[in-house]
């Protein structure tokens, strides 16, 4: 009998926990010892519409993992470098969908320097590559990725199409005119610092529940995570931290 999500999230917390117990006895995030099961849930409290506690809950606990990672003296480097070391060998052999049931919270967009050489909203169309919906195109492993998340879905009966791909500087203002800036309650991003300006994020059709469904459990496979809280349509290209 399959298991339950709910059952299927505590028993991935577990095995975390269960992993690195024998080593980080002692190690803490905030207020809330890494040891004490509980407190995962505890801190994981809804601050938006459509929350995933348990979801929350299991990245808390991967964050917690990479905390105790940086204070790993084996490494004989500096505290930076020791996080460097320690957060690239956690994508290479740790848990995959960390950002299963988180929302936002992923910082900064890391940028390809071969797209920081442009600035944001100025990279020309021929150092963009086309997703094959309309005119949409993304930084080629993005658009590449997306291409084959689409191909994946259209197998399982999802329609994946997006509204909105790269978006030019002076688009990005017309938006922030129109819809106003997220930090005021509207869906702007302020001008010149959109991630669509980096060819990096797509807005997706996801008025279809099922989409948005698919989405949830499935982006991650193709480096996509849900960046924005209250813009469940916006899907950042993450893939170090999907």
């Amino acid at each position: 009998m399959p298991i339950s999500p709910v059952a299927g999230i505590e028993s991935r917390i577990a095995a975390i926990k269960a992993r690195f117990d024998a080593n980080q006895q002692s190690s803490t995030v905030g207020s809330n010892a890494f040891t004490d099961g509980s407190a995962l849930l505890e801190s994981a409290q809804p601050s938006t519409e459509g929350f995933e506690p348990f979801g929350a809950a299991y990245q808390l606990a991967l964050q917690q993992v990479r905390v105790s990672a940086m204070s790993n003296a084996s490494f004989g480097l500096s505290d930076e470098n020791a996080f460097s070391v320690n957060e690239n060998a956690f994508v290479a052999t740790g848990q995959p969908g960390a950002s299963i049931g988180k929302i936002g919270g992923y910082g900064p967009m890391p940028v390809p320097s071969e797209l920081a050489a442009y600035g944001n909203g100025q990279i020309p169309a021929a150092a963009l590559q086309p997703i094959g919906q309309g005119g949409h195109r993304l930084y080629a492993p993005a658009a590449q990725a997306w291409q084959q998340a689409v191909a994946d879905a259209k197998a399982e009966g999802i329609d994946l199409r997006i509204t909105d791909s790269y978006r030019g500087y002076d688009e990005q203002v017309d938006l922030a005119a129109r819809k106003g800036l997220y930090a005021e309650g509207g869906y702007a991003a302020v001008p010149g610092t959109s991630n669509h300006g980096w060819g990096l994020a797509v807005d997706a059709d996801v008025t279809a529940p099922e989409t948005l469904s698919w989405l949830k459990a499935n982006a991650w496979k193709y480096g996509f995570v849900e960046s924005v809280p209250r813009e469940p349509w916006h899907w950042e290209y993450r893939p170090a931290q999907a």
